[in-house]
């Protein structure tokens, strides 16, 4: 008689929860789903910013020891003799930095700013203030100065991110969704021929 009693189910317990009809469990998914996917959201886009962050600092090194081994010098010189500008130059340059940077970062968006100088206080500083037109575009004139040997060479890449999440609106620095991605090295030219 006791098992009896203790395997039989009583009326309307234990009821799986896709028969709940009183909705509860719909209202609290609701409440749950809503942060959590705004959570997840942010979190791959702050993820995707510090992997590109990675790629544009991976592809100023490179860059900048093309600088500093000459390479870059070179083949200006060569440029020069074909009668390129210096704003060919750099636009040769910044070309040639984009090749290193992975598929998903557009070359549209990449700024290179080169400085040499002979001291480190001839460099100008650590910090580059920039500003922006109201389309989102930065308005800095940017140098291109490859330098000689043996001078401190400063290169700077600056890449406009977008930033698409509203949780990471915060970060969101450089105007019309987008935030400043900036990768700096510092070197001293080799004695190259």
């Amino acid at each position: 008689m006791l098992s009896y009693r203790l395997s039989r189910r009583r009326p309307g317990t234990k009821r799986p929860i896709l028969a709940d009809r009183r909705g509860a469990a719909i209202v609290e998914f609701a409440l749950v789903a809503t942060p959590f996917v705004a959570l997840m959201l942010a979190i791959l886009q702050t993820s995707l910013a510090y992997f590109a962050q990675e790629a544009l600092e991976s592809a100023v090194e490179v860059s900048a020891r093309s600088i500093v081994t000459g390479q870059a010098q070179a083949a200006d010189i060569a440029s020069s003799g074909q009668g390129l500008t210096q704003a060919q130059l750099a636009e040769r340059f910044r070309k040639a930095a984009c090749a290193g940077l992975p598929g998903f970062m557009s070359c549209a968006r990449l700024y290179v700013d080169v400085r040499s100088a002979a001291n480190s206080a001839g460099l100008g500083g650590n910090s580059l203030p920039l500003t922006f037109d109201s389309s989102g575009k930065p308005t800095n004139a940017f140098s291109y100065n490859l330098g000689g040997q043996g001078a401190l060479v400063m290169v700077r890449f600056i890449y406009l991110w977008p930033m698409q999440v509203a949780p990471t609106a915060d970060l969101k620095a450089a105007g019309t969704g987008q935030t400043v991605l900036m990768a700096t090295s510092v070197s001293k030219s080799e004695a190259f021929t």
